[in-house]
């Protein structure tokens, strides 16, 4: 319909006006458009109608026109307040760019409408365009209504015909702009043009004809009212939707009760905090739009100013078809509004509709939205039921239709769940199981800056990573797996197992007796009745010696292709990552964002996957293997699969912690030992690993039971074989040397009675019965049992007689000989003193007195000759050490560090008594640095609180270094609780080096000269 049938009188103006809608912008025009006929001078001569192709400007022109031309239409049309009352018929004249044959020019077409072609006859031939007089003298008289509307397609012809050295875009043009002048002159105050917007509707020509269209411009901008004749805002869009696609709506209850059920989802909605949408505001909009979802105007104004698309008449026309498919496919009673995922892709009218207002989208929707059920959409939606893929992809797709600069293109997803709300629809999981996760499957969505969703022509992140997925081979994808599922599931404790074998062949198991191997077994179709193995894995079970070291995970079959899918597609998204990684690409960026975002999606559909598929646990059991029911849980992105396995196994008490109880000694016993009082340890582990009635537990935990058991003599290892009911233990004495009297030779004991009660003791060599002395009874008694004694035997008796007797414990006393050199006027003398007794002998020619010495009697004369005097005691066969005494030492007074000879071995008898804190640490730091090994070290460590002390004694044959001492004491000291502070006291007898010349270097630095017969050589 166009202006031409308007003019040939060819429109039905009834029906005309049944069907369509007077909008406020179209009312507008009529009013003024009469208000000019009517001569009121001070109106607009001119009506630029400025919307763009299929914006309702021709269906303006056609309304007023009727109007114009029947009279008797305007009381019944516009009601009592019609304006141009007064008016009788009018003149209606115009032009319709379409015809661009026209042989005399737009004003030869104008004139000819008046039936005043001759008025023009100048201008004919050749062609030239009037002049403003010569307008007024065509139209001055009677009200005339000019329409001028198509004109873009007539200009581009008429570029092609030349007229002189111009052509007819250019007369045209100053002919319309010469009319313009003329209308707004006070002879044409009757008159009034009308013209569509010649820009807004132009997507063709350069040139000369732009400059045209721009002088054109120029000049209707002066005198022109310009005029929208629909609205992009408020309700008008609606009312024209509905006059003319419905005969008639239901009642205002009927609709109020529509909008409110939508805003009771909407209020639903927010309380789950998934969309910030107004349950009123909705609802408000619903009652204004209704029978259509108010989202299709805001949608709309994003790409009606497409080229090419005929804005109003083209979304009438593409809703047109959606409404008859939702009628053709039954659906109109299931409905209660028309949304903008209405759109039945899969309709061809449908989809050409769309195709025409964005072309470049064809691809992103035959593979992502619509394709008879095998595009991305409708195949989630086929997995999960429902609609609700397609859906969002529909109302994402129409945001992006947009092919404008700087047009908004897609929609948040605050947005997308708000548009989306609707009775019965579940919106609790539609971000995470929808919106989140449609971006990592289709290849033409995309994601703005600002958190946008749109589709465009270029593939993305999906697409990348769906092609690289199907680049994989089944070999590439199950190593992946098998990684994946081995960070799950790798023992770190190791308690309850200890080795993992992830999806491996039959042939690539190895059982090992003190190791429990965990292996992932791929779920099969037809699982054993009793393992749920497949019929291989039940046979290798049953086949192994070692039939206690060894579970299963494993499952349903069902679910593992998808997960045989997502490994691949986890794979795929780790290289994209490690790709942009190498790229520097900023996290911040879309494209680092969407990757992350991709990554997380399929981590959780994987994850969701192996919940799904490996849920049950096989174990070995006294009737064959068994399974239970063995879920995985994730909690956030944490999980311990080995806990998992752990806390199953507690369930069905196959997995103990209880390893060190009464209990676990006497099962071990029965169990392990065969109810025998020996076995061989081998046996006992063997055993643990065969027997299927067996607990798994710590693995070490058989070995320390053993060790504690041997320590505590309840087992006896006898070569290997362990004894659980050896002979009752033997008795016998400790004996403790707690202190020495070097000046008396009287020594100070504590003496423990060992798996008996008394302790009887002789002098010498003679036996010890029950008749003999008692520990008890003798001075200090069993804590400090004192004796100057060279030999003694203890005997512990078991009056009870639960224990075996014991052999008697010798224990010897020593001899220490001490001497004194001293001076008789020019002669040097010795004394020697044994104590607490013993005959000496001594030499002065250096050789052994023990073979060669002379019987000691009183002090002698040391000849000038000698150097050394060595000399030894000896009682009832025991022996004190040799005693080297260096003379030169004594003669050369002040003077004997420098007769030390620097690469022999020293002694320095240093005699450290009491050292405390800060002495001791100094000492322990010099016999750090000089390298040497202290020996008769006593350390007490003693509270400071006075709550307790403890002591540690050195064996008298036992050297320690620095090292060792420091490390004694901060062992000492950590018995005490922290803060609470300690004190130190370290005695030192002697202290060994290796080379004289690094105890030389130590007195030095002490700035000390040693005392004759304080060093040995």
């Amino acid at each position: 319909m166009n202006i031409s049938d308007l003019l040939e009188d060819r429109i039905d103006s009834d029906r005309f006006f049944e069907e369509n809608y007077i909008t406020a912008g179209m009312q507008t025009l009529i009013d003024k458009a009469f208000e000019r006929l009517e001569n009121r001078s001070s109106q607009a001569s001119t009506f630029l109608l400025a919307q763009a192709m299929g914006g309702g400007k021709t269906h303006s022109m056609i309304a007023l026109g009727l109007l114009a031309k029947h009279p008797e239409l305007r009381n019944r049309v516009l009601g009592d307040k019609v304006k141009g009352s007064q008016l009788g018929t009018v003149k209606v004249i115009g032009f319709n760019g379409r015809e661009t044959d026209a042989p005399f020019g737009l004003w030869g077409e104008l004139a000819d409408r008046l039936n005043k072609k001759e008025v023009f006859n100048d201008h004919y031939a050749p062609l030239k365009a009037p002049g403003v007089a010569a307008w007024i003298n065509l139209l001055q008289g009677e009200p005339t209504l000019i329409f001028l509307d198509e004109l873009p397609p007539y200009l581009e012809n008429a570029k092609t015909i030349e007229i002189g050295s111009s052509d007819l875009s250019v007369a045209t043009a100053t002919a319309i702009s010469n009319l313009l002048v003329a209308v707004d002159r006070p002879e044409l105050s009757n008159v009034c043009v009308v013209i569509s917007d010649l820009t807004a509707s132009w997507v063709g020509g350069s040139g000369q004809l732009n400059r045209a269209i721009t002088n054109l411009q120029n000049e209707t901008g002066r005198s022109a009212l310009r005029l929208e004749p629909v609205s992009s805002q408020g309700s008008e869009l609606y009312h024209i939707l509905r006059t003319r696609l419905f005969e008639e709506l239901p009642e205002d209850l009927v609709i109020n009760e529509v909008a409110n059920a939508y805003a009771k989802s909407v209020k639903d909605a927010k309380e789950m905090d998934v969309t910030n949408a107004s349950p009123d505001s909705y609802a408000a909009q619903l009652v204004k739009s209704y029978p259509f979802h108010f989202s299709i105007r805001d949608l709309y104004a994003r790409f009606k100013e497409n080229p090419g698309f005929q804005q109003t008449r083209g979304l009438i026309r593409l809703l047109r078809a959606v409404v008859a498919n939702i009628y053709d496919r039954g659906q109109a009673d299931r409905r209660m509004l028309v949304h903008p995922y209405d759109l039945d892709l899969n309709n061809d009218e449908i989809l050409s509709e769309v195709k025409a207002i964005n072309p470049s989208l064809g691809e992103a929707i035959v593979h992502d939205i619509a394709k008879e059920g095998f595009s991305v959409a409708e195949q989630q939606d086929n997995k999960l039921g429902g609609t609700d893929f397609q859906d969002v992809a529909k109302l994402i797709l129409v945001a992006s239709l947009a092919n404008i600069p700087n047009a908004t293109h897609g929609l948040r997803e605050s947005e997308i769940v708000g548009f989306l709300c609707a009775p019965g629809r579940d919106l609790s999981t539609i971000k995470k199981s929808v919106i989140d996760y449609l971006p990592t499957q289709a290849w033409y969505l995309h994601r703005s800056q600002d958190g946008r969703l749109f589709f465009k022509n270029v593939q993305n992140l999906a697409a990348k990573l769906h092609s690289l997925a199907n680049s994989y081979n089944e070999q590439t994808t199950l190593k992946e797996l098998r990684s994946y599922l081995t960070e799950l599931f790798e023992p770190k404790t190791r308690d309850c197992y200890q080795k993992l074998e992830v999806l491996p062949g039959l042939d690539e198991v190895s059982l090992e007796i003190d190791k429990v191997t965990l292996i992932v077994a791929e779920p099969t179709r037809n699982p054993h009745p009793s393992s749920k193995l497949s019929e291989d894995w039940h046979k290798f079970a049953e086949d192994q010696e070692f039939k206690n070291r060894v579970l299963f995970l494993t499952g349903s079959h069902e679910t593992m292709e998808r997960i045989i899918e997502q490994a691949r597609q986890y794979k795929a998204i780790l290289s994209i990552k490690a790709e942009l990684d190498s790229d520097r690409i900023s996290p911040r960026d879309p494209q680092y964002v969407e990757a992350d975002k991709s990554l997380d999606q399929i981590q959780l559909s994987l994850r969701s996957s192996l919940q799904e598929t490996f849920t049950t646990l096989v174990y070995p059991s006294r009737n064959g293997f068994r399974s239970t029911d063995c879920r995985i849980h994730f909690q956030g992105n944490y999980f311990d699969g080995e806990a998992l396995i752990r806390d199953t196994l507690e369930k069905v008490q196959k997995f103990t912690t209880d390893v060190a109880s009464e209990t676990f000694r006497k099962k071990c016993q029965a169990r392990l030992f065969a109810g025998q009082r020996t076995s061989s340890w081998n046996e006992v582990r063997r055993r643990a690993a065969t027997q299927a009635d067996w607990n798994f537990h710590h693995p070490k935990a058989l070995e320390e039971l053993k060790r504690q058991l041997l320590e505590q003599e309840v087992w006896v290892d006898e070569g290997g074989v362990i004894n659980t009911q050896p002979p009752p233990p033997e008795t016998t004495v400790s004996i403790q040397q707690i202190s020495r009297d070097d000046d008396t030779g009287e020594v100070t004991l504590k003496i423990r009675a060992i798996n008996g009660d008394v302790v009887k003791y002789e002098i010498g060599d003679s036996e010890p019965t029950t008749a003999s002395c008692s520990v008890a009874d003798a001075p200090g008694g069993y804590k400090a049992f004192k004796t100057k004694d060279l030999s003694l035997k203890f005997k512990c008796f078991d009056p009870q007689g639960k224990n075996n007797q014991g052999a008697a414990i010798s224990w010897k006393n020593k001899i220490v000989l001490k001497h004194r050199v001293f001076q008789n006027s020019d002669e040097w003398k010795v004394e020697f003193k044994a104590i607490p007794k013993g005959e000496i002998r001594y030499t002065t020619d250096g050789s052994d007195p023990k073979s060669y010495g002379g019987i000691y009697d009183s002090p002698f004369v040391v000849p000038e000759s000698s150097r050394f005097v060595l000399a030894i005691a000896e009682s009832d066969g025991i022996f004190s050490e040799v005693e080297k005494i260096d003379t030169e030492q004594y003669r050369k007074r002040g003077a004997i560090v420098d007769i030390i000879q620097p690469n022999l071995p020293a002694i320095w008898n240093c005699k450290k008594q009491g050292l405390t804190a800060r002495e001791a640490f100094e000492f322990i730091d010099q016999l750090e640095k000089y390298q040497g090994n202290a020996y008769g070290v006593s350390l007490i460590v003693s509270a400071s609180d006075e709550s307790g002390e403890v002591s540690y004694d050195a064996a008298p044959d036992n050297g320690l270094n620095g090292t060792k001492i420091r490390k004694l004491i901060e062992h000492l000291q950590s018995i005490f609780k922290d803060g609470q502070g300690s004190q130190i006291l370290i005695d030192v007898d002697k202290v060994i080096l290796e080379r004289s010349q690094l105890l030389k270097d130590w007195f030095a630095a002490m700035k000390y000269q040693p005392k004759p017969g304080e060093v040995q050589q």
